[in-house]
């Protein structure tokens, strides 16, 4: 393979697809998935489009194997988020490759590139005519961003048709400077946080602005939110921040790797250190976000209902009912207080004692001294926690080295990749779906091998 013209090839397919307007809302995700399907039928690989409502499309291609192995599939989502071009650099829907070889646009890292490396992994399978024992599948999906209904269509209508027993997705990446200067940590999602959407009102009698009356609804809400906002967190360190930790401990000498790499010395050095970030605090404990407020009408009116949202974010094994039961607990079981769930959804993990995680680990730092590659917990979910209790083992992994500004761009102002990303991304989920997938053994003919 010369992964430089692979690359470059896939940076100009990404500058198209970045010009194709999928902001969700509304989506629009059939124009992406067309073009998608486009370019992998001017390679010979048919595809369709499905719609779970108009406009609304998800695509799904095959590549088909022996059936020696369940398929694996290779997940994307099509939608992006909105920009503010006015705070850009360049026009967010440009698809722009600058001189300092990167490729401009909304969706650039989250997730449009990823989307485009796994549908140049499955060409590249295609051109080289790579025998396999298991399907190849890559699904490109609508609503990720809200409300998830490309992958939930998919799940619910047409899984008979899909049914992979591996899974690779969004969810981590490599971030360089992670823990020590000069060392890229490549987090690769095997969990996501569940999430707890709920809606706190409190109630009291309505009336007129200028009449100060004590304790109505505003009032109540306000030393309600008070009292949630005393709520500690509590720690807890899962297996797979453990295993991440000691993966990264090994390249270390001394007081760091003695840290590192010792439970008990995690629990009570460095957790009390992650706790003091908000980052590093979403990978060991559940948190509660006040994200809105809503309920006034008039300025000289008091309502009788005002609410507060939040975003409650749960680590594996802990549920909703829990948590909405430690919420009425903090408010003390006021009964002016109400809590209404706008949305629950439980968290779920995949072994990272599997050979697909290992492949994607290998590939991550293949050739580097200053990689490491090992499981995290995801600090939001993705599409992977709605596949995961199909039996699915599901991973997550952008595979770029991002610098903390680079990181920083996702949903923010912009938004890029560089081709050299692209480049050694291709390289890595190539290999590691060859890896996996690929029957061994079988040699490739000259007009394959030469190409």
């Amino acid at each position: 393979m010369d992964w430089a013209s692979a690359g470059d090839e896939a940076a100009r397919i990404l500058s198209g697809y970045l010009r194709i307007p999928t902001v969700n809302p509304p989506g629009n995700e059939t124009l992406g998935a067309r073009y998608l399907a486009g370019v992998l039928a001017g390679e010979g690989i048919e595809s369709e489009v499905l719609e779970y409502a108009p406009g609304r499309g998800s695509l799904v291609a095959r590549l088909p194997g022996s059936g020696e192995l369940p398929p694996i599939c290779l997940l994307s989502h099509i939608d992006v988020v909105p920009a503010e071009p006015e705070k850009w650099s360049r026009d967010p829907f440009s698809g722009e490759i600058d001189g300092d070889g990167y490729v401009w646009g909304r969706g650039a890292l989250d997730m449009k590139g990823i989307g485009v490396l796994e549908t140049m992994a499955m060409i590249w399978i295609k051109r080289l005519g790579i025998p396999l024992k298991r399907d190849v599948i890559l699904l490109a999906v609508a609503d990720e961003e809200v409300d998830n209904g490309g992958i939930r269509y998919l799940v619910e209508e047409h899984w008979d048709r899909i049914g992979c027993s591996h899974l690779v997705n969004e969810g981590g990446m490599g971030i360089r400077d992670a823990f020590f200067p000069g060392q890229t940590v490549f987090g690769i999602s095997v969990a996501e946080r569940g999430a707890l959407w709920v809606r706190m009102t409190a109630h009291g009698e309505p009336g007129h602005g200028s009449l100060p009356v004590p304790d109505r609804a505003p009032e109540r809400l306000i030393r309600a939110i008070q009292k949630v906002a005393q709520r500690k967190a509590e720690p807890e360190v899962l297996p797979a921040m453990y295993e991440v930790l000691y993966r990264v401990g090994q390249t270390r000498k001394g007081l760091e790797r003695a840290v590192l790499t010792h439970p008990r010395a995690v629990r009570s050095v460095l957790v009390p250190r992650l706790m003091k970030d908000p980052l590093n605090r979403t990978l060991i404990s559940d948190t509660v976000q006040l994200t809105g407020l809503t309920g006034a009408k008039s300025p000289n009116v008091v309502p009788s209902e005002v609410s507060a949202i939040y975003d409650c974010r749960l680590l594996p094994g802990h549920t909703p009912e829990a948590m909405l039961a430690e919420l009425r607990a903090l408010v003390d079981h006021d009964p002016d207080i109400t809590f209404e769930v706008i949305s629950e959804l439980g968290s779920n993990v995949s072994s990272y004692d599997d050979p697909v995680f290992a492949a994607l680990a290998a590939h991550l730092v293949l050739g580097r001294d200053d990689a490491v590659a090992g499981p995290v917990l995801s600090p939001g979910f993705t599409d992977s926690i709605l596949v995961r209790p199909k039996g699915v083992n599901a991973y997550g992994i952008a595979p770029f080295s991002l610098t903390k500004a680079e990181l920083r761009t996702m949903h923010g102002n912009d938004e890029r990749v560089s081709v050299e990303n692209l480049r050694e991304g291709l390289r890595i989920l190539f290999s590691t779906v060859v890896d996996v997938s690929a029957v061994p053994g079988v040699p490739l003919g000259p007009d394959k091998a030469d190409r």
